[in-house]
């Protein structure tokens, strides 16, 4: 019986020492996405000559066309990406 009453009694020690003390939150912070104004323009898209004389003249507009493309698409990854980030935190 003693040990019984002993081992009751441990048991009640040990079992008070369990429970763990849950902190709720207290504050939401809220990040604003700051993008580069770099970012937020683009290359302006080449004029296309009334006239063009040459195949080359064709060429060097369809050259700067890409090229005005390309900026964009590379500024517009680099802001998806921030935007990314910040979602993700």
């Amino acid at each position: 019986m003693k040990t019984s009453l002993t081992a009751m009694v441990a048991m009640s020690c040990l079992a008070a020492c369990t429970t763990t003390k849950t902190v709720p939150v207290v504050e939401i912070q809220e990040r604003r996405v700051e993008v580069p104004k770099s970012l937020l323009s683009c290359s302006s898209e080449p004029v296309a000559g009334s006239v063009w004389a040459t195949q080359r003249d064709v060429a060097r507009y369809l050259v700067r066309l890409a090229e005005a493309g390309e900026d964009c698409r590379v500024k517009l990854g680099a802001v998806k990406q921030l935007v990314e980030a910040n979602v993700a935190n």
